[in-house]
């Protein structure tokens, strides 16, 4: 299990299963967001991005327009 700390003032962390490719971000507020079906390699991206909020965003904002809202 891979963690990106601190992502933003309103993200506290982002956390990445590569056994069931599953990726929960855990918000400051206690709010915690799981998402299914996520390639290693959209992970590594946000990981590796100088602005990793907005990669996560763009990530996440794909999933709803796929209808996948994150489990809550």
């Amino acid at each position: 299990m891979n963690m990106i700390p601190s992502v933003s003032r309103q993200i506290a962390f982002v956390q990445y299963d590569d056994q069931s490719s599953s990726m929960t971000v855990q918000y400051h507020t206690g709010f915690k967001a799981s998402y299914t079906n996520i390639n290693q390699d959209d992970y590594l991206l946000i990981l590796s991005s100088v602005n990793r909020y907005d990669s996560l965003m763009r990530l996440t904002e794909t999933r709803y327009m796929e209808g996948q809202p994150p489990i809550k």
